[in-house]
């Protein structure tokens, strides 16, 4: 089956010293996405965000052929993977098994792919997730010594303290969007949900806050993604949500074509660089 790598937002700089570089790769069901930043001064120097409609070796190769200006032998690779089936299980008595047993049985239809565990350890809590099995043998074989991680824990790691009232990241993507809430600095709840519309986001994020005993007049609202001031779906928010901002990322140029909240998760992975 064929399935190729639509491009959507792209940006290269007008520099040329694409020597010494730090590659940010994001992964999702159906979305990917790239950022390429000079290690000495930390700017960008081309990013891109596309989509595709599954993850086979058709799809994976027609990416990896845009990308190929801007790989090298020498850079430092950082991956993050967005996939929405994740379970959670605490650290005390974890077992890989018992985590896989629950994942199956949360996600019964992964299709082929590859079970990721890891550690987060400053929660407390493990982490198993899916990752297509074209895309997991293409990206061990094209950058063995990337690091991973999934995208949770730097949701975790940018969501600094909330109180009492609460602290909602929302981060909206192509048909779907990711939910992180915080309570007293206290993980209440991780989750993904598909959306059509403006009132469907509205919908589940005021869910959320119902069934999380969290009033949306108090809690504080952390947005990212591909959403602007003037869409309709702002518009929504601001009639329920009163404490709304955007967390902006800091690319260091000053040619950047589109918001850079746009694109904060990805310079979120670009950070991890060390």
């Amino acid at each position: 089956m064929e399935s190729t790598y639509n491009a959507l937002f792209t940006y290269t700089s007008p520099r040329s010293d694409f020597q010494d570089t730090v590659l940010a790769l994001q992964f999702g069901r159906s979305h990917v996405s790239y950022a390429l930043k000079n290690r000495a001064d930390g700017q960008l120097l081309a990013l891109g965000y596309g989509n595709v409609k599954s993850w086979n070796k058709s799809s994976v190769d027609s990416w990896l052929m845009a990308i190929k200006p801007f790989l090298s032998s020498t850079q430092q690779v950082e991956i993050a993977y967005a996939f929405s089936d994740l379970s959670l299980l605490p650290v005390a008595g974890f077992e890989e098994k018992k985590l896989k047993g629950l994942h199956q049985s949360l996600y019964p239809f992964a299709g082929p792919s590859v079970f990721k565990t890891e550690t987060l350890s400053s929660w407390q809590l493990y982490l198993g997730y899916p990752i297509p099995v074209d895309l997991y043998r293409s990206l061990e074989a094209v950058f063995p010594s990337a690091r991973t991680r999934h995208i949770f824990k730097l949701f975790l790691e940018a969501a600094g303290q909330s109180g009492a009232q609460g602290k909602l990241l929302v981060d909206i993507g192509i048909e779907q969007f990711s939910v992180l809430l915080l309570k007293n600095n206290r993980l209440q709840l991780f989750n993904t949900y598909h959306y059509s519309s403006p009132a469907d986001v509205l919908y589940y994020l005021l869910s959320v806050c119902e069934t999380q005993l969290v009033n949306p007049a108090d809690v504080t609202v952390v947005l990212t993604g591909l959403l602007e001031k003037e869409s309709a779906l702002y518009r929504e928010l601001w009639q329920y949500f009163m404490h709304i901002e955007f967390r902006e990322a800091s690319f260091g140029v000053d040619d950047f074509p589109y918001p850079s909240h746009y694109f904060t998760t990805l310079n979120d992975i670009l950070l991890c660089a060390s």
